[in-house]
């Protein structure tokens, strides 16, 4: 693990030492009782040959907001809920799992929801690593379904009908990368060409964009925008959700891949995005989650950056 940063203030100037980072391997059975960790450190995985990722996160509550709804999944690693501000850089070898999650929800139970969808994910991975497991889009489908039953659970346990979280993800195989997504957390794809949206909107402004109602900018800028249509938790009587599965592609050299929740592209165009990439490679993510600050920090924002190792 490397540049981990624990960021409960603004100035994003506390460490965390190593003390607090635990590293430990899948369990064969059970976990044992004990503390989490802000951050679990997934174990590193033999292949041959070996595809290793730099995966850049940060999340931060925001300037307005007193609690991060967003948490992220990087294999593992997943944030614990007293940290309410994370940033880490680390090298990973594949299958590599990355997402992104924005809760919503009264009373604390959007922060609920992004971690249940956070910690169902482990699973995922673990699936992903089985040399003979179902196909990835299986994989994904189970997840998704488990996520959405696990959430309304706990709302159900808590008197609570509505609730959930947003998820946008890639799995990187083999290299190939397998994205997919619920709601309006993003997936981009940045290479010499530009910046691309590989992840679809599941809004209410969308579905009226792609109904002539709209244009695309009143779409963007319609309070219909915030209204999302699909998410994990929607499925509140259990008949089946399905995610967006996008097209696979083989990762090529000069790709990146980046995935936000609206907090950031929400404060910052894409030519500031791409432009803060260029300029801080060595720690993208707090760079972008601190220009994202400064343009007003009025939601919750995480972001994760991957590119590869050569």
């Amino acid at each position: 693990m490397e540049n981990i940063v624990n960021l409960e203030n603004e100035t994003f100037e506390k460490e965390i030492s190593e003390h607090e980072i635990q590293e430990k391997e899948e369990p064969a059975q059970t976990e044992p009782a004990q503390t989490e960790p802000d951050i679990e450190v997934a174990e590193e995985i033999s292949a041959a040959p070996a595809e290793r990722y730099r995966v850049f996160l940060t999340t931060h509550k925001g300037l307005v907001r007193d609690d991060n709804e967003d948490n992220f999944t990087i294999n593992t690693a997943s944030r614990k809920l007293e940290f309410k501000n994370v940033s880490y850089a680390s090298e990973v070898e594949a299958p590599l799992l990355a997402a992104v999650f924005d809760g919503m929800g009264g009373e604390s139970k959007g922060e609920y929801a992004s971690f249940i969808s956070a910690k169902t994910a482990k699973a995922l991975y673990t699936s992903l690593k089985k040399e003979d497991g179902a196909p990835v889009a299986e994989q994904i489908a189970q997840y998704v379904q488990t996520a959405n039953d696990e959430i309304r659970n706990f709302l159900e346990e808590n008197n609570c009908r509505s609730g959930g979280s947003t998820v946008c993800a890639v799995i990187i195989r083999d290299g190939v990368v397998y994205p997919f997504s619920l709601g309006d957390s993003r997936i981009y794809l940045l290479n010499p060409d530009g910046m691309v949206q590989l992840s679809k909107d599941q809004t209410l402004a969308m579905k009226k964009y792609e109904a002539n109602i709209y244009t695309l900018e009143e779409a963007e800028n319609s309070v219909d925008s915030h209204k999302l249509t699909a998410f994990l938790g929607v499925d509140y009587y259990r008949e089946g959700l399905a995610p967006q599965l996008y097209d696979a592609f083989a990762w090529q050299p000069s790709d990146r891949i980046l995935l936000c929740s609206d907090g950031l592209y929400g404060e910052l165009t894409n030519d500031v995005i791409q432009s803060i990439i260029r300029e801080y490679p060595d720690n993208p993510t707090l760079e972008l989650v601190r220009a994202a600050l400064k343009n007003g920090g009025r939601d919750n924002v995480t972001c994760v950056l991957i590119e590869r190792v050569e």
